[in-house]
């Protein structure tokens, strides 16, 4: 089997890159993935806490000429032009699209492969939720990392009633300004939410969780939110890797290991300068991984990633959220942040779009 564009992965970054490989005419795209749905992972707190189904049928979000092959790639032979499969197949190719994304990983933390759960993928989540619809009313769920992912999840429970939240974290919010980090915690108190700060977590047990600074805190469930780390997959192909194992690439996207190989989203890493590990990066370096794709097809050089930041979006339950305006660099501009209703719906529509066309929400990049 054969096809002149292979994507593998079917995240934000890989259904960009086959929406426009797929308006291009003449272009044959093949997208393998192991599961027939694509995961909204900006909603997978809104999953946890039961009111999002964040995940919808791949034929659904992909064009109609787009090939979907419901595999798991464990393989890439770049010398040989091939990607090898779970179920033993060979697929063929002219470029390649390497999107595979990224995965929860608190391994700095002892004891959390066994005691916590966490929000990285669909299956991380299913566990989670499953966990979270067996504790018995008035548990205690802790939330690990004041990142933009632990924020979203503790308030996403403290609304739905779920649980008492509690969430533990260095610094809440240590990528907005300190503007917003107030207006954060003003927000999670009013939703019942108790934030502790200025430590670590040392040790996560069964139902209990140890601070760096002796503190030992009960809990019924511990939710993990610190880290995520790419897929092994280029490491394991023999691809050139950064020190996590994301696939390196040039700032046109290119891999450094193959000029037949593009990549885009969480799973790659841009020289010195990586992009942020999120859906706003991941959605225009798709969209540029499948222009470079066009480009090197019709024998001409591709062009670099410029980066255009705008601002960062954090959802505080159905009823409010915060958005960040930065630079284009992604430093945040102190005073300019919205809250409440307006920054809710800016917020729901910045999701809905990156489903629909990915060509809008808070982060933007531009070739030239």
């Amino acid at each position: 089997m054969s096809a002149d564009v292979v994507i593998v992965g079917a995240g934000y970054a890989g259904i960009s890159a086959a929406k426009r490989l797929a308006a291009a005419d003449g272009v044959r795209v093949t997208m393998v993935n192991p599961s027939p749905y694509f995961v909204e992972r900006i909603r997978l707190h809104q999953y946890l806490a039961g009111n999002h189904p964040a995940r919808r049928p791949l034929r659904a979000v992909l064009p109609a000429c787009v090939h979907l092959s419901i595999d798991t790639v464990t393989a890439i032979d770049e010398r040989n032009h091939l990607v090898h499969t779970g179920s033993g197949h060979e697929l063929s190719y002219g470029h390649l699209v390497y999107t595979p994304g990224s995965h929860s990983d608190a391994h700095d933390i002892r004891g959390a492969a066994g005691h916590a759960v966490s929000l990285g993928t669909w299956s991380e989540a299913e566990r989670a939720r499953h966990r979270l619809r067996a504790l018995p009313p008035g548990a205690v769920v802790t939330v690990v990392g004041g990142g933009l992912t632990g924020i979203e999840a503790a308030a996403e429970l403290a609304e739905s009633g779920s649980a008492r939240v509690h969430l533990v974290t260095g610094e809440l919010g240590n990528s907005l300004s300190a503007a917003a980090r107030a207006l954060l915690r003003i927000a999670l108190a009013e939703l019942g939410v108790t934030v502790v700060e200025q430590v670590a977590v040392a040790e996560i047990g069964d139902r209990k969780i140890a601070l760096t600074d002796g503190t030992v805190l009960a809990t019924d469930l511990a939710v993990t939110t610190t880290a995520f780390a790419p897929s092994d997959l280029a490491r394991g192909s023999g691809m050139e890797v950064d020190g996590s194992g994301a696939l390196l690439v040039d700032e046109t996207l290119v891999s450094t290991t193959s000029s037949a190989i593009v990549g885009a989203g969480d799973g790659v890493a841009l020289g010195t300068d990586p992009l942020r590990m999120s859906c706003q990066a991941a959605i225009p370096s798709g969209i540029h991984a499948a222009e470079t794709v066009l480009r090197l097809r019709a024998g001409l050089a591709p062009k670099p990633l410029r980066r255009r930041y705008i601002g960062q979006a954090v959802s505080l339950g159905r009823k409010n959220a915060l958005v960040q305006f930065t630079d284009f660099t992604d430093r945040p501009l102190p005073q300019l942040v919205l809250t409440h209703g307006g920054a809710a719906l800016l917020k729901e529509q910045i999701c809905r779009a990156t489903v629909r066309g990915g060509q809008l929400g808070p982060v933007r990049y531009r070739w030239s």
